[in-house]
């Protein structure tokens, strides 16, 4: 079997941040926004990881870290890390980052007011709610609601799968929007479907459908 170690640069949170690094916005404020984002529950493995155990992976590729591995890497991995690093070696950029994720970690979750939702952060937690008028606008309803009760009747009996989903990155989109004003007006832009009323229609069609047919 071929082993892949340049992987743990190629892929994951800590590749995503290196990425991020090289973006107009400080890097604290994305090291910030991927402690929001990370929950060892996520929907989506990717994100199921702890800014502690993150830290961790950065202290040890630090002290393991040789150019030649390095030289392993896709060309593109080894200019994303470089620009990330700055005027840095590799190794001690990775011990800041490091550094980065215990504060963040020890600080909890950032406030929208302080550092701004951000249209990355939306499609790691919100990807199911980028689209939502696409059904309802194809031509054949004339409605988000009648169209999100057809999708449900044609999913059904195995509606749950995608419904589920749905429905708690819903909840958690309309909670935050009620907690915090900076992440509505933020959210209503960068997903402009998502309205509170369609998250509420979508709420209210999954909760009675569920209940119904699946309680």
């Amino acid at each position: 079997m071929a082993l892949h170690p340049e992987g743990m640069f190629t892929s994951g949170p800590l590749a995503h941040l290196a990425a991020l690094a090289a973006g107009p916005d400080p890097l604290e404020w994305q090291v910030l926004r991927l402690r929001r984002v990370l929950r060892l529950n996520h929907w989506d493995a990717a994100w199921r990881e702890t800014p502690q155990r993150l830290a961790s992976q950065l202290d040890y590729l630090s002290t393991a870290f040789t150019e030649e591995f390095f030289a392993t890497c896709p060309e593109q991995t080894r200019h994303t890390w470089r620009t990330a690093a700055g005027a840095k070696d590799i190794p001690a950029f990775m011990t800041d980052l490091a550094t980065l994720l215990r504060l963040a970690d020890r600080e909890g979750d950032a406030p929208y007011e302080d550092v701004p939702l951000s249209a990355w952060e939306v499609r790691a937690q919100f990807p199911l709610l980028l689209s939502l008028d696409g059904w309802a606008y194809d031509g054949e309803h004339a409605s988000y609601e009648e169209s999100l009760r057809a999708f449900i009747e044609a999913e059904h009996p195995f509606c749950s799968h995608e419904l589920i989903p749905r429905l708690t990155q819903a909840l958690e989109a309309r909670t935050l929007c009620a907690q915090s004003p900076a992440f509505a007006a933020s959210f209503a832009r960068l997903a402009p479907t998502a309205t509170p009323e369609t998250l509420d229609v979508l709420a209210r069609l999954t909760f009675a459908h569920l209940t119904e047919h699946h309680g």
